[in-house]
Formats: C-alpha cells, sequence, structure tokens
C-alpha cells in the first residue's frame, strides 16, 4: 500500500531534481519564473507541464523549414505585409539585422562562458540598440506606420531568438519546451522593444498618425 509523506522545508534544485534538505520531491509545475525542464534548466514563461520535455527532430525541423519556406516564398512573390515587402522590410536595416547575427553567434561561441557574464550582458545591450535605432530609422526614414512595426517585431524575433534556439537545439541537446519558453521570452522583450520605440518614434514625428 502506498504512502503519502509532507515534507516541510525548502524545495532547492540539485542535478535536475527538487529536493527538501537530502529527501527528493516532486517539482512544482510553476509558471512565470519558476518552472524548469528535468535537466534543471530554467523556464521564464512556460509551466513545467505545458509540453512534453523531450526532444523530437520532425516537429523541430518541420517548423523550422516550414518557416523558411514561408518566408521565401513571401520575398520572391514580393508579397505586400502592411503594404510593404519583406526586403523594404530587410533592405534598408541590412546591417542591423546582421549586427544581430554577429552578436548572437558571439555569445554562443565565445560569451557562454561564466567568466563572461558582464561581456555576454554588453552584447545583449548592443543588439537591443541595433534593433531601437533601425526602428527609428524605418519610421522616419521609409515612413513606417504602426502595423510595420508590429510585424518588424516579428521579423526580428524570429531572426534573433530563431537563431538562438536553433543553435540550442543543435548544439546543446535542449528539448522543444526549453527552446519553446526561451524564443517566447526573447520574443516578448524584442516586441516591447521593436513596439514600444517604433510606436513612440510614430507620435512623436506625427502625432495624427494613427494608421495601421
Amino acid at each position: 500500500m502506498a504512502s503519502l509523506a509532507y515534507v516541510s522545508g525548502k524545495i532547492e534544485t540539485s542535478n535536475g531534481q527538487c529536493m527538501v534538505g537530502s529527501q527528493i520531491v516532486d517539482c512544482p509545475n510553476r509558471s512565470l519564473s519558476g518552472g524548469q525542464t528535468k535537466d534543471g534548466g530554467k523556464l521564464d514563461l512556460l509551466p513545467s507541464n505545458f509540453i512534453a520535455d523531450t526532444r523530437n527532430d520532425s516537429i523541430f525541423f518541420g517548423l523550422l523549414i516550414a518557416i523558411v519556406v514561408i518566408f521565401t516564398i513571401l520575398g520572391l512573390a514580393k508579397t505586400k505585409i502592411f503594404g510593404k515587402t519583406l526586403g523594404e522590410y530587410l533592405k534598408p536595416i541590412w546591417y542591423y539585422v546582421v549586427i544581430c547575427l554577429l552578436i548572437v553567434a558571439w555569445q554562443y561561441l565565445f560569451g557562454i562562458n561564466e567568466d563572461n557574464r558582464l561581456f555576454l550582458r554588453i552584447s545583449q545591450w548592443i543588439w537591443e540598440l541595433a534593433i531601437a535605432l533601425s526602428v527609428i530609422q524605418l519610421v522616419r526614414k521609409n515612413g513606417f506606420n504602426w502595423g510595420n512595426i508590429f510585424f518588424l517585431g516579428i521579423l526580428y524575433s524570429l531572426i534573433i531568438h530563431g537563431s538562438k534556439v536553433t543553435i540550442r537545439y543543435l548544439f546543446y541537446d535542449k528539448t522543444l519546451l526549453y527552446i519553446l519558453d526561451r524564443f517566447l521570452y526573447g520574443s516578448l522583450l524584442v516586441m516591447v522593444i521593436v513596439c514600444a520605440i517604433g510606436w513612440a518614434t510614430i507620435l512623436i514625428i506625427n502625432p495624427k498618425n494613427k494608421q495601421i
């Protein structure tokens, strides 16, 4: 007959397991800033039981290929999204995009070391600044409106954090739960930066411009 025991004390994580003192206990399925994966990876948004904490190449590569194909078709067909093609979104700021990708590469080649936490933080500030400057440029020189800014945030999210989660999945053996959480959390930060800077710039330049 199974028995239940109440264990009192602070839950701590060790080697991916939750422990109270020396006793192993079930990890709570927390959501915002509290969940974790089976190997102890920190989750910032999703609860531990949101999806299976496993790797699945079919799902990952299926989604990756689908995204690449969709945006390739949009680019080749010169489909307009909120009145502008993908080229009109990216060509004027291509150097800012390159800066962001170089920062991502540096972070995973060198900045991942524990001794580089300060430089890792600085590198994040650099790509955040690059995003902000590119948004201001597009609003001032290319007439971007509210809808354009929103879609630009989606593009930056896919470019920056899509690259990051791909690296994590391919080279760091992370699970789908972990990379989904990191993508959503990182994309939320990007969307806040892009939309806040973009919409503020629109209002400053032309307070009457409320076109979407």
